[in-house]
């Protein structure tokens, strides 16, 4: 088969186009010849090094690796304890292994999908759907009538928690966005409110528009300044879920803070729940559901082959895929 590959940290340019062994699955697993494959950010982050260094406490990746953690398409070989047919369509998250014409996953961590589903968009947004729906459905459990605050609702998992929210009954629905038409963008994924977090006073507009409560459920991604702010945004019994801080840490926190109004402070990370494949597994025929009835919406930025993987990669570093970029291993270049 044909993959991409690397054996040593660096920037785009490290990612290899090769013919590699196919893979074999094992007990419960799924072989997968692959239509599409989602690029993410963890698959930047893991060639960068990143996770290999002592501060993040994440564990190393070992190389040279295959790397990619989203995939849809068609089941070619099942492993002798797994009940998916072959030929069925289905959407896969894995921990490594995407970037393949052929890539293997859990069973437990997939999703049977009908055959015309449009497997560019679920590859694309299989991580993101999972983050956002692991976050209210998982790290707590968003109710019918709770408000919601989505720090970076343009982004890729703000934009699904947005419309995760709004699907699970949730109202009011606020989402911060950085710019004027990034918070437009977030109004027409059907938000209640966009506003700027930048701005002065905003937390006493999450405030007006939840009747002077705050939220029942805040999502983080931003940290710097912004994490001290959305206490004064958080309601009594709040559930703060703490997902990213693009502008850093921020200041230390006193954790005893939270128990005068029974607040909640709950951090993220997706690949903690591979210990739990049936959650992935519920978010993925989520996502799948959710496109079908057309309660999520979608936006694929670009489709390259495979072998470009190092441009998909530039272009999801520089900031210029509005939406998802998704590979397609069956282009000839």
């Amino acid at each position: 088969m044909k993959a991409v590959s690397y054996d040593h940290f660096g920037g785009p340019e490290v990612l290899e186009y090769l013919a590699l062994p196919d893979p074999t699955p094992g007990h419960r697993q799924l072989l997968i010849e692959t239509a599409a494959i989602g690029v993410n950010f963890p698959d930047i982050r893991e060639r960068l090094g990143v996770y290999n260094k002592a501060e993040t406490r994440v564990g190393g990746v070992q190389l040279p690796q295959v790397g990619g953690l989203a995939v849809a398409g068609t089941v070619v070989a099942a492993g002798p304890q797994a009940s998916v047919a072959v030929g069925s369509k289905v959407v896969a998250l894995m921990t490594k292994g995407a970037y393949a014409q052929l890539a293997v996953a859990d069973e437990a961590l997939c999703a049977v999908v009908d055959d015309d589903a449009d497997l560019s968009v679920l590859a694309g947004f299989a991580a993101q759907a999972a983050c956002a729906h692991l976050l209210l459905q998982a790290s707590t459990m968003l109710r019918a009538g709770e408000s919601l605050l989505v720090h970076g609702a343009a982004g890729g998992v703000g934009s699904l928690a947005v419309q995760i929210g709004k699907a699970l009954g949730a109202k009011p629905v606020i989402g911060t966005a950085s710019t004027a038409s990034r918070r437009e963008f977030v109004r027409t994924l059907g938000a209640d409110a966009a506003i700027s977090y930048d701005e002065p006073g905003w937390t006493e507009q999450v405030r007006e528009l939840t009747s002077g409560r705050g939220v029942d459920v805040l999502i983080e991604s931003i940290g710097g300044e912004v994490f001290e702010e959305n206490f004064d945004a958080l309601a009594t019994f709040g559930r703060y879920l703490l997902l990213g801080s693009t502008r850093g840490p921020g200041e230390p926190f006193a954790p005893r803070r939270l128990m005068t109004r029974s607040q909640a402070l709950i951090g993220f990370y997706l690949p903690v729940f591979y210990d739990r494949p049936e959650l992935i597994g519920n978010a993925l025929r989520f996502l799948a559901d959710g496109l079908k009835a057309g309660q999520i919406m979608s936006h694929v930025d670009e489709v390259l082959p495979l072998s470009q993987a190092a441009e998909a990669h530039r272009r999801l570093e520089s900031r210029e895929v509005r939406g998802v970029i998704v590979l397609d291993p069956t282009i000839e270049t």
